[in-house]
């Protein structure tokens, strides 16, 4: 896991560079080929660019969009390619099917379908290995498509098996076990690395939060060797005033501040939002409500607890989820005449000399 491409290390040192500056690098999940008031879906656009005038400097993209569920790998490769030169961070999150299902094709999205021991079949001996190899193989076919103008692998943060201490994914702790789950997350960074030849990823491993003491965070950690960016998934549901969410998302930022610091790693917020969901009335709403939302200066509010604590304003960056629909979005965008009411909230956060974009800050 040491042998990497210089890319890499470049990667490295400007994560570093975020988390030991007074800003914390922007992020949006599947910003470059999916969202709403885009009109291509090649890495030209995304929400944010078209609200703000820049590209987030970190974009997620996820393998579902090799079997086809959130587009497809070739077309993906193009994408990619693009936001490299506009300067964009890439962050490949896998939403992995479940292995059990298909037969010998993968069962699009089926990761929530938590039945089957698939954690452990899917390792040397079991009857699913070969399958879970393909699926592997993939992700290297993913990587080494995806070059810059010379030719030279773009660097990217892999994450595989996120949450994993929740129950609603396959590899989770109800269904793996914590010396189970280190064992097959090794395995699939040595696939990658050492069959495959893949140098090309820095590695990210993110738990679910909120965090109570370090064990929340370190208890399925797989190695110093294996991790180089620590994570937390959070997500501010039935988002109101005074619920507690902000100073909660501190406390577990200096969890993971301390695991970070104790083991020589960077950490990020890898995926966070608000989430109405059924708090609006006369709909359920994932990500934003398109209007009446409760908490309209959500962003500036999430701003101002981040930059006035060490553990939050040293987070390398912040990852929000994807605009999928006007009905399913995370990040407040403008379309032919519609402007959603927190526009202006996002503009002031992500216009902050603590929030950087890909092309620096917005003006």
């Amino acid at each position: 896991m040491v042998d990497r491409e210089p890319s890499v290390t470049a990667l490295l040192e400007r994560l570093e560079d975020a988390s030991y500056s007074d800003y914390i690098l922007l992020g949006h999940q599947n910003a470059g080929h999916i969202g709403v008031s885009i009109r291509t879906h090649d890495g030209t656009e995304s929400d944010i660019k078209n609200l703000t005038g820049s590209h987030p400097a970190v974009v997620g993209v996820d393998t579902l969009a090799f079997t086809g569920y959130e587009g497809n790998l070739l077309d993906l490769v193009k994408t990619v390619k693009q936001l490299n030169k506009e300067g964009v961070i890439i962050t490949l999150s896998s939403h992995m099917p479940n292995f059990s299902l298909g037969g010998d094709e993968f069962f699009d999205y089926s990761p929530n379908i938590t039945e089957g021991d698939v954690g452990r079949r899917i390792m040397p001996g079991g009857d699913l290995n070969e399958k879970y190899n393909r699926f592997l193989d993939m992700i290297a076919e993913f990587a080494v498509k995806c070059v810059d103008l010379e030719g030279e692998r773009i660097p990217m943060i892999f994450r595989p098996f996120h949450e994993s201490n929740g129950s609603w994914f396959w590899w989770g702790r109800p269904h793996l076990s914590d010396e189970d789950y280190i064992a097959l997350f090794r395995y699939t960074c040595d696939y990658l690395s050492d069959v495959k030849g893949i140098k090309s990823f820095l590695y990210s491993y993110s738990m679910n939060g909120f965090f109570d003491c370090e064990d929340d965070v370190m208890s399925r950690y797989p190695g110093d060797d294996y991790v180089d960016i620590l994570g937390i998934d959070i997500y501010n549901d039935r988002p109101h005033e005074g619920d507690g969410f902000l100073d909660r998302l501190k406390s577990s930022l200096e969890i993971l501040e301390s695991c970070a610091m104790d083991h020589g790693k960077l950490y990020s917020i890898a995926e966070i939002g608000l989430r109405t969901l059924d708090s609006i009335p006369g709909g359920f709403y994932e990500g934003l409500a398109p209007s009446g939302n409760l908490v309209d200066n959500w962003f500036t509010a999430l701003h101002d607890a981040l930059v006035s604590c060490e553990a939050g304003i040293r987070a390398s960056y912040l990852l929000f989820w994807a605009n999928f629909s006007d009905t399913q979005f995370w990040v407040p965008y403008e379309k032919e005449g519609f402007r959603h009411e927190m526009c202006d909230d996002f503009i002031k956060f992500a216009s902050s000399e603590h929030i950087r974009s890909a092309g620096g800050e917005i003006s």
